[in-house]
């Protein structure tokens, strides 16, 4: 992830508050693994009988959540090296 440098610092205060909100995501997302992951495949499949949209709909919000913890783990790491960087 490319940072553009303002007079405030890395990030505009925009940027920040959707870096929030993916980390917001991100802990919803990790829910929603741990969710899946503690069914059964029965269980699953069960799910998806009662609701059509529930595989598809599960998948979009994991990858979503994917896609969120990226960008937060992109910033974190970014975070690190320019402490490290200015540390000397």
């Amino acid at each position: 992830m490319m940072m553009q440098y303002t007079k405030a610092g890395v990030i505009t205060e925009q940027e920040a508050r959707q870096l929030e909100q993916s980390l917001q995501d991100t802990q919803s997302g990790r829910f929603g693994a741990f969710t899946v992951m503690m069914q059964t495949d029965c269980d699953i499949q069960e799910e998806m009988k009662h609701d059509p949209l529930y595989a598809s709909d599960s998948l979009a919000d994991l990858r979503e959540a994917v896609e969120a913890h990226r960008r937060a783990t992109d910033l974190m790491e970014t975070a690190v090296s320019r402490v490290e960087r200015l540390r000397g």
